[in-house]
């Protein structure tokens, strides 16, 4: 299936287009927001406080060990 993007300036084109989508000949689909580029120690700074026992075991799972 080929995608194409599209931006409808009159109001006839439009309803041309939504009365195809209609007849099952078309199919509209959002774009989805495009996501900000994550950059590494962006959250530097911002954990405070670390328990001492952090990564100790959990007693709850001892029996999975």
């Amino acid at each position: 299936m080929k995608t194409y993007t599209i931006e409808i300036l009159e109001p006839r084109a439009k309803k041309l287009l939504e009365d195809l989508a209609n007849l099952n000949l078309i199919k509209f689909q959002e774009e989805e927001p495009k996501r900000k580029e994550r950059k590494f120690g962006s959250m530097k700074g911002l954990v405070k406080h670390i328990a001492d026992d952090f990564d100790a075991p959990v007693e709850d799972f001892k029996d999975y060990m």
